[in-house]
């Protein structure tokens, strides 16, 4: 027997597994035909000996109940049909198992199917599978008129954790003794703590769409060895811990996981951040661009390509999607052309002289006991230029990024970093700023992609996410700019 999806040619051999109305049948085929070659559905069959004997259609767009379905994360289980003579088997369970194990690879976690009340050996079957969490009621429609309970199945809260228990015995990290916790994370990844008899681990789970990409896992490898080459020169960084065969992930059921020590300490907020926190990030700044990475050059990661962004592409996909940030994007569209072209100069200019860093040391990816400081999340390291690194990290940890610039710690990061480092800084200040701007537009590109699930299929969380980020990065983008004057003297003094 065959698991698969239906194709269109085949799909009048499911006709014996319908019930016996062709009158019915022709206008229910035209129906799903349409469906299919708008991919709003997919047919999935089991085969024996060239016979179709089990179909279950899988909704992508929901028809009858809005909670049906959600793009990206949600599917909605119908017309689940197994032929007589082979009823009583457990083929329908392996036909509904195989369907969510094809579609999970997808990305979808959550899975919706409808379930009549009076049917007490169908409600049995699907609580079995996991489909316990009543969400709506429904009528029924003209092929199936009977009111019925919409039930959800959502894998993440249960699978999630089988895998991370999984990861964690397999490279002997312990065994689980406590709850794990889903810990806010970075932009990309979730983070969990993880609590064994043997230490306190965070666990990272990769995105996914992320590790599609053909060098995400040698970006990877990459960044812990910046991380273990700074550690070496006195630099209080987190890196990933070794696991077998000195491996730094692991793939599990189709997701990607790396470990780490826990730590406690603190993200600052903007409005915690002291003068003193100014001085230890521009003097820590000084000391990672003074070590030499140069025994872990990387040609390949060291071309920094610029190119056109498209931004009005971007823009007719939102107004077709009804996107939140339609409006915005609209208003500011012209600005964002005229800041790529001066930043493809710019970072041209820029290139002729770049060095090996952390290339993300904002708020996010520093932790802090007291003033002691950790830095976390390498993952972003690659090349930089230091005077561009420098404007960054200064705007971040003075309020630049929350449109609050204080002058007086953005001069206190500069004169840190300038007293410890044994860099120059650059004298053609505004190309380097806007070089650096090209860096916030190939953010907003990314997040335009995550929004509108262009190269890759995102989760709702994450296209929410996107979302958000890109009505906050145009805003900063546009304050960036507004401060471009007052930056250039701040850098300038002696």
């Amino acid at each position: 027997m065959e698991f698969r999806k239906i194709k269109i040619e085949e799909f009048e051999k499911l006709k014996k597994l319908f019930p016996d109305n062709e009158k019915m049948w022709i206008k229910y085929k035209n129906k799903r035909l349409e469906e299919l070659i708008k991919q709003e559905i997919d047919v999935f069959i089991i085969e024996n000996n060239e016979s179709i004997i089990g179909e279950i259609t899988v909704n992508y767009k929901s028809h009858e109940l809005e909670t049906e379905t959600i793009p990206n994360k949600r599917v909605y289980l119908e017309a689940f049909r197994i032929g007589k003579g082979y009823q009583g088997k457990g083929l329908g369970q392996k036909l509904i198992n195989y369907c969510i194990e094809y579609l999970t690879k997808e990305g979808y976690t959550q899975f919706t199917i409808g379930v009549e009340e009076y049917n007490d050996v169908a409600k049995h079957i699907y609580f079995k599978l996991g489909f316990n969490q009543a969400i709506d009621k429904g009528h029924g429609n003209e092929f199936d008129p009977c009111a019925y309970t919409l039930y959800l199945k959502d894998i993440n809260k249960f699978q999630i954790q089988k895998d991370i228990e999984k990861f964690i015995k397999e490279e002997n990290l312990g065994t689980v003794v406590k709850s794990i916790i889903k810990v806010t994370g970075g932009l990309s990844h979730r983070m969990y703590k993880v609590v064994t008899d043997k230490r306190i681990y965070a666990i990272k789970e990769l995105n996914s769409g992320v590790m599609k990409r053909q060098e995400a896992y040698s970006n990877f490898v990459f960044s812990e060895k910046v991380t273990d080459i700074a550690k070496e020169n006195g630099i209080t960084a987190i890196g990933a811990i070794k696991l077998k065969n000195d491996d730094i992930m692991k793939k599990i059921n189709n997701r990607y996981f790396m470990a780490f020590d826990w730590l406690e300490g603190k993200i600052l907020k903007a409005e915690q951040i002291t003068e003193e926190h100014c001085k230890i990030i521009g003097e820590e700044l000084a000391k990672i661009h003074n070590i030499n990475f140069s025994k872990i050059e990387d040609n390949r990661r060291k071309n920094i390509n610029t190119k056109q962004f498209e931004w009005n592409n971007y823009l007719k996909l939102a107004k077709k999607e009804n996107k939140k940030y339609t409006n915005i994007l609209e208003q500011n569209i012209e600005l964002l052309y005229e800041l790529n072209e001066r930043s493809n100069k710019a970072v041209r200019y820029a290139n002729d002289n770049l060095i090996i860093s952390h290339t993300d040391l904002d708020r996010k990816n520093v932790m802090w006991q007291e003033y002691r400081l950790f830095i976390i999340d390498w993952e972003a390291s690659g090349y930089i230029n230091p005077t561009i690194e420098l404007i960054q990290v200064a705007w971040y940890w003075s309020g630049g990024d929350v449109e609050n610039l204080d002058y007086r710690k953005f001069e206190i990061v500069v004169n840190s970093y300038k007293k410890h480092s044994k860099k120059e800084i650059d004298k053609d200040i505004e190309k380097l700023i806007y070089a650096d701007i090209y860096g916030g537009l190939e953010w907003l590109d990314y997040n335009f992609k995550r929004s509108l699930c262009i190269e890759n299929s995102y989760k709702q969380d994450e296209i929410e996410l996107a979302e958000n980020e890109i009505i906050q990065s145009i805003g900063e983008i546009k304050y960036n700019v507004s401060q471009m004057n007052t930056i250039i003297e701040v850098m300038k003094k002696e």
